[in-house]
């Protein structure tokens, strides 16, 4: 099929056209986001071309400009803003519901997000029972594969086990904290409550940690 007979109105051309940038901007922007820019992009050359042969390059380099934009201007909103990063196994538990923890207790002061190492399809029961006991949807909080961008922006990083992650931003600091993945799962009723007392006490030790400036003890109640 030559150029002249590929429908340049067909989606699956744009869709094509936009892999590679969302490739490139993977954990940075969601793929319909890229997509929108490469169709906008589209839309706008297209009112204006009398060949519309080149169209789909163009459009991918005009997207291209934009979204390089964009992420330079993320990147100097979120300079100021810490990120946490919660890791362990598969991200169907303890990482998900830490996460979920320093977001309520944080607000927009910190951005925080988990990750697994080979993330799994969906939370844990006691997870999700967890994540709705402080107000959070269990839907919003699926698990999610932990990628080279995503490290390289956390400013802080805390690992459930002794994972090795890979490079890291040379100012990041890094945590192991030694929580069973499985939040209790499969203990009493008691040790499952003592268990997530001790993951909140943690994660309030961390954000006092990280506003202050100063270590806390993680093991001892803050008042």
């Amino acid at each position: 099929m030559t150029e002249q007979e590929i429908d340049l109105q067909d989606p699956r051309v744009l869709h094509r056209a936009a892999e590679h940038l969302t490739d490139r901007y993977t954990g940075v922007f969601f793929p319909e986001l890229v997509e929108r820019c490469v169709a906008e992009s589209h839309a706008a050359l297209a009112r204006q071309a009398r060949i519309p042969t080149f169209l789909a390059p163009m459009a991918l380099h005009g997207a291209a400009d934009r979204l390089r934009a964009l992420a330079r201007a993320k990147n100097d909103r979120e300079r100021s803003v810490c990120q946490v990063l919660f890791v362990d196994d598969h991200d169907t538990g303890v990482a998900a519901v830490a996460a979920a923890l320093l977001a309520t207790q944080a607000g927009p002061a910190v951005v925080t997000r988990s990750a697994g190492i080979s993330p799994g399809t969906a939370l844990d029961a006691r997870a999700a029972h967890l994540l709705a006991e402080h107000g959070v949807d269990p839907a919003t909080a699926a698990p999610k594969p932990l990628t080279a961008p995503i490290l390289a922006a956390a400013d802080w990083v805390i690992v459930f086990g002794t994972h090795e992650l890979g490079p890291m931003g040379s100012d990041t600091q890094c945590q192991s904290w030694p929580i069973d993945a499985a939040l209790g799962t499969g203990r009493s009723s008691d040790q499952g409550s003592r268990f997530a007392t001790e993951l909140e006490t943690r994660v309030r030790a961390l954000w006092l940690e990280i506003t202050a400036g100063t270590a806390a003890d993680p093991t001892q109640e803050q008042p």
